[in-house]
């Protein structure tokens, strides 16, 4: 008898990363499912990374409230899943100094801690580059960086080792309800769950439409943005915003955990397509020169873009008519921030409670060789030599690294997996050099041929065969 599932969750962004790994630590039967070949490659995987401390949205909204207790959750889980966490603040500068008040107003009214107010000469010390124009600035020492698809695979993997199940190009059809009981069929095979989330992100109406429950107007806004080198000559301590319009938070400035630095994004309408365009990136300039004199684009080594799903002014966390179904909707920004409150208000709404059980198992760090000490490092490569060969040689990541995550529970094929895990590919040269022998290691390491291992997702296959048997021989 195929074993009925206490809830079953559609879609593998941070928040349904963050609401199965919640799920799973309560003591529940949880399975996630996917269409993507990987988990965190929608939203989850391009957007700035940042936790905000909270003064942004309107007060009393969902989005003030789980920002704010999403924001204070994360310390204690970076370091339960030993993840990178960079508390570094956030600086938001401007002209108008009746803007920067009521900023500040709105994050004491959301309980955001340690804000203040800079003057022109405070702010000259933390950036000696601003413009001339920018007189004063909203500090939130609070807010944070993390990596944001890290943090979606690392949600998944504990949930995994501690009993949830997760399944990847999974394709939804139908869904019937028998008793209480909802059976959930896809393309590969069927789910038996007492409840089903919804958090399919911009695919939300696709799945409402097959569940038989509510549809909202969606809107879908594409931010573009630049991703810098480590070297940069544009270095900034802490997140640099302008003073945010109805269009939302502007073009920011910002380090990242990997030591890169990203300038972007615009918010421009457009369907769910994550192209980058001449207007936008020009418009990233522009307005990034408004807030320092010298930003260094020529040190840009890749541009990128998001889209970011939306749904009126707030977020829908809701229980859905069809009683056992709870709605996620709309959670764009500040949603990576929100992600662990949210998991906590679905287990709440599905009456489970949220108290966690005792010894859970804690998933191996992500750490490649050269985070370890050099005497580690020379005793990990003699009893693994697949550590002494070096495949990235812009990020120094090797064979051994690169085996270990193939090795991990999420059982990837895919450049972008290993590129989102050990930062291969990442580089000055975007994998120009190590692509291949990316690729080579999944197809040795996972017994699959060379032209089945994809670049992303299904149908980005990186070769069609070998070049002798698709020519015929010839």
């Amino acid at each position: 008898m195929k074993k009925t599932y206490d809830a079953v969750i559609i879609g593998g962004g941070v928040v349904g990363a963050a609401v199965f790994n919640k799920l799973v630590r309560i003591g529940k039967k949880i399975a996630l499912i996917d269409s993507a070949s990987d988990v965190a490659t929608g939203a989850s995987k391009a957007n700035s990374g940042l936790i905000h401390a909270g003064y942004d949205p309107e007060p009393g909204t969902l989005k003030a409230k789980l920002n704010v207790e999403g924001a204070k959750l994360y310390p204690k889980i970076c370091k339960r899943l030993s993840l990178p966490l960079k508390v570094c603040g956030a600086l938001v500068v401007g002209d108008d100094k009746k803007k920067v008040q009521a900023l500040y107003t709105r994050g004491i009214q959301n309980g955001v801690k340690e804000l203040y107010i800079l003057n022109r000469k405070e702010l000259l010390k933390i950036l000696p580059d601003l413009q001339e124009h920018i007189t004063v600035g909203l500090y939130a020492k609070t807010s944070a960086l993390i990596s944001p698809y890290l943090l979606t695979v690392s949600l998944c993997e504990e949930a995994i080792i501690n009993g949830g199940e997760l399944f990847l190009e999974e394709d939804l059809e139908s869904c019937q309800k028998e008793k209480d009981i909802f059976i959930l069929k896809t393309k590969k095979g069927t789910f038996k769950t007492k409840n089903i989330i919804n958090s399919a992100g911009y695919g939300y109406n696709d799945v409402a439409k097959i569940l038989g429950t509510e549809e909202y107007p969606l809107e879908y806004r594409r931010g573009e943005y630049f991703v810098f080198s480590k070297d940069s000559t544009t270095k900034v301590p802490c997140t640099l915003f302008p003073l945010p319009t109805e269009k939302g938070k502007g073009v920011l400035i910002t380090p990242t955990v990997d030591g890169n630095y990203l300038v972007g994004p615009t918010s421009e309408k457009s369907d769910y397509e994550t192209i980058t365009t001449e207007n936008g990136l020009k418009e990233i300039k522009e307005k990034a020169g408004l807030i320092l004199n010298k930003v260094d684009f020529k040190n840009a080594i890749r541009v990128f873009s998001g889209v970011r799903t939306i749904c009126g002014k707030d977020f829908i966390v809701e229980k859905s008519k069809t009683n056992g179904i709870i709605n996620l909707v709309g959670i764009c920004s500040p949603g990576l921030s929100s992600a662990p409150a949210i998991a906590n208000m679905v287990a709440k709404l599905l009456g489970f409670g949220t108290k966690e059980l005792k010894d859970l198992k804690k998933i191996e760090p992500y750490k490649m060789l050269k985070e370890y000490p050099i005497k580690e490092q020379n005793e990990m490569i003699k009893k693994n030599k697949d550590y002494g060969e070096i495949v990235c040689k812009c990020e120094k990541i090797t064979k051994g690294d690169i085996v270990a995550v193939l090795k991990r529970p999420i059982k990837i094929h895919s450049v972008d997996a290993i590129k989102r895990r050990t930062d291969a590919g990442m580089g000055i040269c975007q994998g120009g050099f190590c692509f291949t022998k990316v690729v080579n290691i999944i197809a040795k390491t996972r017994k699959m041929k060379y032209e089945d291992v994809l670049k992303e997702n299904r149908g980005s296959k990186v070769a069609v065969g070998d070049i002798r048997e698709v020519n015929d021989g010839n």
